[in-house]
């Protein structure tokens, strides 16, 4: 399974900002485009009205709220399979996969730590709700040089004296996020890596950095391995 042009697409056409879900919502559309197309199982399922899925969701456990990037799940009463689509998009009445979805653009060493706490926090949440339920975490990493932040000022640039060494640590901090084997432990299910690079200056020349330190085909952050890991463990758990 290829890195998803549709995201790539995204990246050339929409400066990031760190305060919008335009991004993650880019994401979250493709991996649901490429879990459908690479999942039989699943795919039956979302074609026959068993399987929705959504953006933004509130999944709720006891008084806590989560608002996850992209969920999975059994449809609502009453609605209808896709009709020009091969899943519909609404708001499941149960969740069977969860995705949190993070980005590393800037300041790498400090906000590589935030987002493996928060997907360490995504995947406590997500089996205390349903300990059946599959906990997917993505971090996009950026190797670019520079990069313009939409919240500084117009002439502060931020230049990355060694990228691929950040990326390295990041990458290091990626894989020390808890697993687990099964529906039973701690840990997420499913989780990846996709390094960018893009400055946010010359949006239309973002690129997928896909040599070291990326991960590479048979690494279990990759792309295609996260994809058939979500597959294998929903067609275990529910299919």
């Amino acid at each position: 399974m290829p890195l998803p042009n549709s995201f790539l697409a995204h990246l050339r056409a929409a400066p990031y900002h760190p305060r919008s879900d335009k991004h993650s919502n880019a994401l979250a559309d493709a991996i649901v485009t490429d879990l459908v197309a690479a999942c039989t199982s699943l795919a039956t399922a979302a074609v026959e009205g068993k399987v929705v899925w959504d953006t933004n969701f509130d999944l709720i456990y006891g008084t806590a709220t989560w608002n996850t990037d992209l969920v999975l799940g059994e449809p609502p009463p009453g609605a209808a399979p896709p009709e020009d689509a091969p899943i519909r998009k609404t708001s499941p009445s149960s969740v069977h996969i969860a995705i949190e979805i993070k980005g590393v653009m800037t300041e790498h060493r400090k906000a590589v730590k935030n987002r493996k706490r928060d997907l360490e926090s995504h995947h406590t949440h997500v089996h205390n709700y349903n300990p059946s339920a599959i906990a997917g975490g993505v971090m996009v990493l950026n190797i670019a040089e520079r990069f313009k932040s939409p919240l500084r000022a117009e002439d502060d640039i931020t230049v990355h004296r060694n990228p691929k060494a950040l990326v390295e640590h990041c990458m290091g901090e990626a894989q020390a996020i808890s697993v687990r084997g099964g529906p039973t432990g701690n840990g997420l299910d499913a989780k990846c890596v996709i390094v960018v690079e893009d400055d946010n200056i010359d949006v239309a020349a973002a690129e997928y950095f896909e040599t070291p330190p990326a991960p590479q085909i048979g690494d279990p952050m990759h792309y295609d391995a996260f994809i058939q890991r979500l597959c294998a463990e929903w067609s275990t758990r529910f299919g």
